[in-house]
């Protein structure tokens, strides 16, 4: 049974699935995609189910413990399933963070050669071959497709429609209608620039009020409950002659540990995408 085959039978179940591939840029179709992960998260599956048999033949466990030859197995599919489910949609991220984050800058850099009479085309081939990341492949498939003979406006067009940033989409849009409508590009570009400048003014000023409320969290559940709780059980120690083994202090350092790592990713997830 190939990839396409399965897929086939389970993708009306994920119709966003394509257009997601499509812009996390990844080749394969929707319903091989979906077969591939499918098939793969059922070979793990399986895999984890023959070792489980082995290790319980060997260690002869009670059968209370049998379930978990089923359970265990259950939970890998099912998290190796997600993971691919999910895959696309942390690549979409990354690249529309990468994107956005130079976005202004690059568009400042075409804003000064297209006021200075430099063509459009030009300026595209400049930030191109500029070090803007994810950005500048964008602007290189767009160059390729007009060195090709395509038309500006339909290159920006097709590489606009595959692209997951809403900015990024919303400059192309409104660069191509200036060229259909014939008004002047550079002062589409100029109000473009400062409004993805307030914007980011605007992102970065919540961002620092979020980090306030956020400040007072960490306080609370990394620094005082911690510090409150270790003297809780010392004086209820003390009365109660129950006693404070270092297990229980080290699962203390693992959930404030946990806790940081978390807070730390929650910190990087709201961070405006400036550079």
């Amino acid at each position: 049974m190939t990839y396409k085959t399965v897929g086939k039978r389970f993708i009306k179940f994920f119709p966003s699935l394509d257009v997601r591939l499509k812009h996390a840029e990844i080749t394969a179709s929707a319903d091989i995609y979906l077969g591939r992960t499918l098939m793969s998260a059922a070979f793990f599956s399986l895999l984890s189910m023959a070792l489980m048999v082995v290790i319980f033949v060997a260690l002869s466990p009670t059968p209370l413990l049998y379930p978990y030859i089923f359970i265990v197995p259950l939970f890998i599919f099912m998290a190796m399933f997600l993971y691919g489910l999910t895959l696309p949609n942390m690549i979409i991220s990354k690249r529309i963070s990468n994107i956005e984050s130079n976005l202004l800058f690059a568009m400042r850099h075409m804003l000064v050669e297209i006021r200075s009479g430099i063509s459009l085309y030009d300026s595209l081939n400049s930030i191109a071959n500029a070090n803007y990341g994810a950005l500048s492949e964008e602007f290189k498939k767009v160059t390729k497709m007009i060195s090709v003979g395509v038309p500006e406006n339909k290159a920006l067009e097709e590489v606009m429609l595959k692209n997951p940033s809403n900015n990024f989409r919303r400059a192309m849009w409104q660069i191509t209608n200036s060229m259909e409508a014939g008004y002047n590009v550079g002062d589409t570009i100029e109000e473009l620039v400062k409004e993805f400048a307030a914007e980011q003014r605007t992102a970065i000023k919540m961002y620092g009020s979020q980090l306030n409320s956020l400040a007072l969290i960490y306080m609370i559940f990394a620094i005082i409950l911690p510090s409150i709780g270790v003297c809780f059980l010392i004086i209820l120690s003390f009365f109660s002659g129950f006693p404070i083994s270092q297990g229980i202090l080290f699962l203390l350092v693992i959930v404030v540990a946990v806790f940081q790592f978390m807070f730390i990713g929650i910190i990087k997830s709201k961070r405006p995408k400036v550079e």
